[in-house]
């Protein structure tokens, strides 16, 4: 376990057993289940704490059916393109770790220290199975342990973050690759659900201090051949916390669908 600081003095942590200590011998174990828990108790009002084990679980079985390899390979070719020796990659958000995962097979050669954090500790035990040698923290995206200036890529696919983290932690001229839905993300799944479904609001997506050097959009219909798939699909979603049960019943006996994934994968540099 390595590439986290202490969150209480800020000092780099550094692994003796099963536990990590900072030079002040602040402790924190290593969980079995595979992460360490910097996740200061004060840092984090939302009593939800991320995904839920149900949500952890129909994420994974959706992601490994392959329907979002496309979106996968888009980010994995963007890492590559600032790919080095010994690189240090942070995924801001990681879940359970399947985009993670597979960046850090496609960088093997590489020798890259790879890193996710989330406030979800079901989503980074189901990461520690993926990949053991991705080093997993509990923290939170707007505070995260790690050390200034030292990542040369960040990864934040869809989840919660705070620009000026990503401004402290990346190295001058480091990339940021951020994911989000567009307008009409998972369209026919939302017109299954919503009797008035809305179109997602897309605001600016500039961030100061950072220059965008890429664009690419992902829009592509996926087949879904069971409830279960279905399900799965809309479990994994923010619906899945937000939407009544009268309204998540509709899906019941639906054994087949077709909806639109509509994505925007951004790079960017830090300008030095």
């Amino acid at each position: 376990m390595q590439g986290f600081i202490c969150p209480v003095c800020r000092g780099a942590l550094v692994a003796e057993g099963r536990s990590l200590f900072c030079q002040n011998r602040h402790c924190y174990d290593i969980s079995k289940r595979g992460y360490v828990n910097l996740l200061m108790s004060q840092s984090s009002s939302d009593s939800r704490h991320g995904d839920s084990r149900e949500m952890v679980a129909a994420r994974s079985d959706f992601l490994d059916l392959g329907l979002y390899e496309p979106l996968c390979r888009a980010i994995t070719d963007e890492v590559l393109g600032a790919a080095k020796d010994g690189m240090y990659i942070l995924d801001v958000g990681c879940g359970e770790c399947y985009y993670t995962a597979k960046i850090k097979a496609a960088l093997e050669k590489f020798s890259p220290i790879v890193c996710g954090i989330d406030i979800s500790k079901d989503a980074l035990a189901a990461g520690a199975r993926r990949d053991r040698g991705i080093n997993l923290a509990v923290a939170s995206a707007y505070d995260i342990p790690v050390s200034d200036g030292c990542a040369d890529v960040i990864i934040n696919l869809f989840a919660p973050h705070k620009e000026s983290e990503f401004s402290r932690i990346l190295k001058n001229g480091g990339t940021l690759i951020r994911v989000f839905p567009e307008r009409r993300h998972l369209w026919e799944l939302k017109c299954a659900v919503y009797s008035s479904p809305r179109e997602n609001e897309i605001g600016s997506t500039d961030i100061e201090g950072f220059v965008t050097v890429d664009k690419k959009e992902l829009n592509y219909q996926i087949e879904l051949k069971s409830n279960k798939d279905i399900k799965s699909l809309f479990m994994m979603t923010p619906y899945s916390y937000k939407t009544s049960a009268d309204d998540e019943r509709k899906l019941d006996g639906i054994d087949y669908m077709k909806t639109s994934v509509d994505f925007a994968v951004i790079t960017y540099k830090k300008s030095k």
